[in-house]
């Protein structure tokens, strides 16, 4: 980790965020933000009444919608207990066979499906920095994503600032004014 860099001094737009993720010279991740937590972000990014569906509605099929919603419970599954490879295996052929006549926005939204559905099945590292690019470029390229990238930014900061702070009991930090550091 290079401390030196600060979340956001060092990207001045959500397509700089984008960039950064896709060549890997920025992790949103830091080390300290545990597993579970990732899940539950991941979900909620998907299916909130801030996620990609709200964001998206009305671009979306019905049965894209519908396979976003079970990758979302998956998540939120995998953040309490160990999910079955032959939940995610469904689901990637759902998404595969979905994606065949899909465009645009459907397909975006495929990709991220399944790219969750890889790191379920993956069980050991799991690094959520590809799917966290994915989602954030479909926000970026088919919704109004400045105050949306924004918003998801802030819930990943907002939990390694309350993370901080439980860790130094009594000692107060200022959580407002607290950036992410990235990895450069």
């Amino acid at each position: 980790m290079n401390d030196a860099f600060r979340f956001a001094a060092s990207c001045s737009s959500p397509k700089e965020l984008i960039t950064r993720l896709q060549f890997g010279t920025t992790d949103l991740w830091p080390e300290e933000v545990a597993l579970p937590t990732r899940w539950r972000y991941m979900a909620d990014l998907i299916d909130s009444d801030r996620g990609m569906l709200v964001e998206l509605d009305g671009a979306l099929s019905t049965p894209v919608v519908d396979a976003l919603v079970a990758t979302a419970e998956l998540c939120r599954q995998s953040a309490t207990e160990s999910v079955p490879a032959a939940d995610w295996e469904y689901l990637r052929r759902a998404l595969g066979w979905l994606e065949r006549g899909s465009s645009g926005v459907d397909r975006a939204l495929i990709a991220v499906g399944d790219e969750l559905a890889l790191m379920g099945l993956d069980g050991a590292e799991q690094d959520f920095s590809v799917a966290t690019w994915l989602c954030m470029d479909v926000l970026d390229r088919f919704a109004s994503a400045d105050e949306t990238v924004g918003y998801w930014v802030h819930r990943v900061n907002a939990r390694v600032s309350n993370m901080a702070e439980q860790q130094l009991d009594s000692v107060p930090i200022e959580s407002e004014n607290a950036e992410l550091t990235v990895a450069v």
